[in-house]
């Protein structure tokens, strides 16, 4: 008991006798206020603490440019049948990208857009056709080369009829044209009429600047050029209206939301060039276990073209993508239990002494009415 005694004169908080403490129903009231609002702003900070918080941060990107990067897509066309349908990707200098990993699948629809049973046909990217024509002799005698040569010239076969309009630099309309009866392309298109082609898969790509697109006709390249042959039929036969369930670089992240996603596109206007001009930005997130996720996140900017009837253009979807040369870091971070603890003795602290000051003012206010109510009544 002497060593406890001792400790004594450090007390801070001395005590006063319970004879001389007052009580007041006003000290009360605001003991009750005081009570409720350090529990509920416990309770907040108690929130707060559990919850995590995503800071966002901005670097310049370090990634090699060897890094290959998965595009994925799910996208259909309504009135373009699947038999006509390429896929190409290339960089930014209109060269094809070498080494593709991918694995995309195109199934037809039907014009109501449901899918037509049959198995999934595997696509090849960036697969050079020849543009030979399967045009067959229909005219054994001298046929018209409607008038695109001399009165008396002959085009028995429908290459001839071409050859003939391109050295005019005119459009042939193979339908009209009785030597192209039985081209493929003109069979493809009656016998896949009003059919519609649902593409999707993954695509990895080099990080570099460039575009993959999708476009109906037989895709090859002159020069450095990359062009694609629609065997003398005008733009405006292929239609290209579309609608992208979902595009994305990169890893999925669940219940992210892509600016694309959900959009239609159908202008109804025969052939339509569709751009579609992507700034992709590296992202990673950092998790509170340290573990990271490396994805990309992207805005679009659109664009569309009508092509055909002597305008220049290929109908089809084009994607233009651009990769950011800095990157966004997510990272979780939760509050350390030394702060927690600290804000709540402040919130406790805090409360308690403005409490105690407004107590104070309400008594000695209460005491100076009283004195004056006194003298009067004396007086």
């Amino acid at each position: 008991m002497g060593l406890l005694s001792s400790f004594r004169s450090f007390d801070a908080y001395s005590k006063p006798l319970e004879d001389f403490r007052i009580k007041t129903a006003s000290g009360g009231l605001v003991t009750v206020i005081a009570a409720i609002v350090i529990v509920g702003l416990s309770i907040s900070e108690t929130r707060s603490f559990l919850q995590l918080d995503v800071v966002e941060q901005l670097f310049v990107d370090s990634t090699t440019s060897d890094e290959r990067v998965p595009i994925n897509f799910d996208i259909r066309f309504h009135r373009l049948p699947c038999a006509l349908v390429t896929i190409d990707v290339m960089d930014v200098s209109s060269d094809n990208q070498v080494d593709i990993e991918h694995d995309i699948f195109k199934v037809r629809l039907d014009k109501q857009g449901n899918i037509i049973h049959e198995a999934p046909l595997k696509l090849i990217v960036n697969q050079n056709a020849s543009t030979a024509s399967t045009g067959e002799v229909t005219t054994p005698k001298c046929g018209s080369c409607y008038g695109a040569l001399p009165e008396g010239s002959c085009c028995n076969t429908c290459e001839e009829v071409k050859e003939a309009y391109q050295l005019k630099g005119w459009q042939v309309n193979l339908e009209s044209v009785e030597q192209c009866k039985n081209d493929e392309w003109l069979k493809l298109l009656r016998d896949h009429k009003e059919e519609g082609c649902r593409v999707y898969g993954r695509v990895n790509v080099s990080k570099v600047a460039g575009n993959f697109h999708i476009a109906p006709g037989d895709p090859f390249r002159t020069l450095r050029a990359h062009v694609h042959d629609l065997h003398s039929l005008d733009a405006s036969s292929f239609d290209c209206a579309h609608s992208i369930d979902h595009l994305s670089f990169g890893i999925h992240w669940p219940e992210k939301h892509y600016p694309l996603d959900g959009s239609t596109h159908d202008e109804h206007k025969g052939g339509v060039m569709y751009q579609y001009y992507v700034k992709v930005v590296p992202t990673s997130y950092l998790a509170l276990d340290r573990s990271t996720m490396h994805s990309h996140q992207f805005s679009v900017t659109t664009h569309r073209k009508v092509v055909g009837g002597g305008v220049s253009g290929l109908p089809g979807l084009f994607v233009q993508y651009e990769f950011s040369p800095l990157m966004v870091l997510y990272e979780e971070r939760q509050a350390s239990l030394s702060s927690f603890l600290v804000n709540l003795c402040a919130i406790i602290g805090g409360v308690f002494t403005v409490a105690s000051l407004i107590d104070s003012f309400i008594y000695s206010g209460h005491r100076v009415i009283a004195q004056k109510m006194n003298l009067n009544k004396l007086g």
